[in-house]
């Protein structure tokens, strides 16, 4: 019978040596491990593809567009890339690159098994993986690919994709890839933007010395970056132009030529920022808008997405001409004009003017600040009576001052009117006509249920505010601008309601789509309502308070909104195609006396003039369409008896307006953060009396 020889623990070996393996023993581990490696090799090798780049890869500056996608707005995201194709791109740079990088690099298989090996086993003896020994393939494959966690499996992918790359794309294409993402320093990624940061010019103009420094750079941007360590850059510098000439790329007498580009002279290209004036304020609502819908601020930060908004050019530029023709650039600086325009029946934002300069200001007037609208408000009362069955020809006691409800009402200036129906205190904005009528429509809790259906995503409280919110008025009756163009862009939709918001599309540098907007409509009011609505707010502009919003030829709707002490001006109109809101406000809840050379700033005087010119701007060129003939719903209601007349006159108590504060929003638009920088103060608390609804004057006629 053979004998079978076992060696382990060793046969006559006594201590420590019993257990030391033979010869044949560390052939069979050396022989399993290196099985085992190839074996996990082969499999990752069959089951690793070449994705397509993530956006680290060949990814630029973000790119936002107007509605349409073809007509640029503007760009963002903090990393700044521009891709520019390898013939762009010096051959000395070429060659720069490389000496500095990987100089077998077209030799190569795409990987570089002598630095794999030393990389391993430098980093089993660091007890991690800190050592790169990458080629120019694998470092791009680290960037476009892969994320930049220092792990053996990711290493491993790494030179699997590597290997498989190689394969697939030509020499020429992976290092021109490879030039558009590597980081230069200074914020510029890729070959294009690594020479506007350190020279002030294009990849193209590069001479061979300022080629060997952004190729220097490559190894340890934050180290070698000559303004402030311009001693290791030059030495780095010098290695360049030595493997150059080692290569034979460059002859020793040009290299000797070279002078090393004082640090001084090496200054970061600034260019004005998208951010700047008041498309600012669009971009950073639509990065919000994308933030909101899973587009995150490092996908941002990344670039190379493209971003259409719903914005339109021609309505954008009028918002923009408007605000500059009719607010004078002498007005008080604390002054803030808001307008936003929505598209009814989609909640498409076709127009933002959130302030002057974003870069000055991050505060979005349109979005985050808040005001009382005052009687802007009162469509929402008279929609609520529709509801309720009352009929537009109901009258109502129009006199002034009245008590009603235990509550002292008078109209602006005690105007005096009589037995009026809902046309015409609708025109007339009469208050003592629209404290009764809210009662007979539900209440306050009703009335601001209603602005909530019709878009109004601001905490509007009506238990709170009491009689007061019939008005506009009281301390939880603010709202933001873009509520109230939403809202009464569901009066246009003839009840049917979509939520604003500013992103149409985001695709990624591939062209994949990563999000697209699908408005959702929900019918909130009936469709007789809104015609009755809106025939009574057409009386407004055309025998009203806003006569001077009015629209040359074409039919439009709206009302007019100022608070007491005329701390807030308000105008919101729309036509079939678009409804916007125009606010005036200052800081702090300062009162608009005195402003723009008017001794009261009135909803019907400048934001109906601004209104006005932004719309017929905006529409210039459209088809004038016709709004839905009145309903005549209900009946000729009797207002319930509580209403008397009060023999003195009551001098409505100043109500806390125009707060632009930011608030959260709780549907629809998504808010901006706060902003970093300077923002307004928030209002005072609001007095007891206003707490306790106490009256508040309409706007004066027109």
């Amino acid at each position: 019978m053979r004998k079978i020889h076992i060696d382990y623990p060793r046969a006559g070996q006594v201590g420590w040596r019993r257990y030391v393996p033979s010869w044949r023993q560390s052939l069979a581990i050396a022989g399993g491990f290196f099985i085992a490696l190839f074996g996990a090799f082969g499999i990752a090798y069959a089951t690793v593809n070449v994705p397509n780049p993530n956006d680290v890869a060949v990814a630029q500056t973000t790119v936002f567009t107007y509605a349409g996608g073809k007509t640029e707005l503007g760009r963002d995201g903090a990393q700044n890339r521009q891709a520019v194709p390898l013939s762009d791109v010096p051959l000395a740079t070429r060659h720069a690159v490389l000496a500095a990088e990987d100089r077998n690099f077209y030799s190569e298989s795409g990987i570089s098994p002598p630095g794999i090996a030393r990389a391993f086993w430098v980093n089993l003896r660091g007890g991690g993986v800190s050592q790169g020994g990458s080629t120019i393939t694998q470092q791009y494959v680290k960037n476009a690919y892969l994320t930049q966690q220092r792990t053996f499996s990711r290493k491993l992918k790494e030179i699997v994709i590597s290997i498989k790359l190689a394969k697939q794309k030509s020499k020429d294409e992976i290092f021109g890839d490879y030039l558009n993402t590597i980081y230069f320093g200074r914020g510029a990624y890729g070959i294009e933007t690594g020479a506007q940061a350190y020279f002030g010019r294009g990849a193209k103009q590069l001479d061979l010395s300022q080629s060997a420094l952004l190729a220097a750079v490559i190894q340890s941007p934050g180290n070698l970056d000559p303004s402030a360590h311009p001693q290791a850059a030059k030495a780095r510098w010098q290695y360049v132009l030595n493997g150059m000439v080692k290569e034979k790329w460059i002859t020793q007498a040009s290299a000797d030529a070279q002078k090393f580009p004082p640090a001084g002279l090496i200054k970061q290209r600034r260019t004005p920022s998208s951010l700047a004036g008041p498309r600012g304020y669009l971009i950073r609502a639509a990065e919000v808008d994308m933030a909101a819908h899973g587009i995150s601020e490092n996908q941002l930060n990344l670039g190379g997405l493209r971003v259409e908004t719903t914005i339109d050019k021609q309505a954008q530029d009028g918002a923009v001409k408007a605000v500059n023709d009719v607010v004078p650039g002498d007005a008080p600086k604390d002054l803030r004009t808001a307008l936003v325009a929505v598209e009814p029946g989609s909640g498409r934002i076709r127009a933002m003017y959130g302030g002057s300069d974003y870069q000055k200001r991050q505060f979005n007037d349109a979005l985050q600040g808040t005001a009382q609208p005052g009687s802007s408000f009162k469509p929402f009362v008279l929609v609520a009576a529709l509801q309720h069955g009352i009929s537009l020809t109901s009258k109502y006691d129009g006199r002034s001052p009245q008590t009603i409800h235990g509550q002292k009402v008078s109209n602006f200036g005690s105007e005096q009117f009589g037995k009026i129906d809902l046309v015409q205190a609708t025109a007339h904005s009469v208050n003592t006509v629209y404290y009764q009528l809210g009662f007979d429509a539900g209440g306050p809790a009703e009335v601001t249920d209603v602005a909530k259906q019709a878009g109004v995503t601001a905490p509007v409280d009506g238990k709170k505010a009491g009689g007061s919110a019939f008005l506009g008025g009281g301390d939880t009756i603010d709202v933001h601008p873009v509520d109230m163009a939403d809202a009464f862009g569901t009066f246009a939709a003839q009840g049917k309601h979509a939520p604003a918001y500013i992103v149409q599309k985001v695709t990624d540098h591939n062209g994949k789509t990563l999000y697209e907007a699908k408005p959702k409509t929900t019918q909130v009011f009936d469709r007789d309502v809104m015609a009755d609505t809106t025939f009574a707010l057409q009386a407004v502009l055309r025998e009203g308070t806003a006569t001077r919003a009015q629209l040359s030829g074409r039919p439009a709707a709206g009302k007019t909104g100022t608070t007491t002490s005329n701390r807030a001006a308000w105008f919101v109109g729309y036509t079939p195609q678009l409804s916007a809101s125009v606010a005036l406000f200052r800081d702090n809840n300062k009162p608009l006396q005195g402003v723009l050379g008017l001794s009261e700033v009135t909803g019907g005087s400048i934001p109906a003039k601004v209104w006005k010119a932004f719309m017929s701007a905006a529409l210039q060129g459209k088809p004038v369409l016709n709004f839905p003939p009145p309903a005549n719903l209900g009946a000729a209601a009797t207002p319930t008896p509580t209403a008397t007349p009060t023999a003195t006159p009551t001098i409505a108590s100043p109500l806390p307006s125009a707060s632009p504060t930011a608030q959260p929003s709780k549907s629809g638009f998504p808010l901006p953060t706060p902003p970093i920088g300077p923002s307004p103060t928030p209002s005072a608390s609001p007095s007891a009396a206003a707490s306790a609804g106490v009256s508040q004057q309409p706007e004066p006629g027109g």
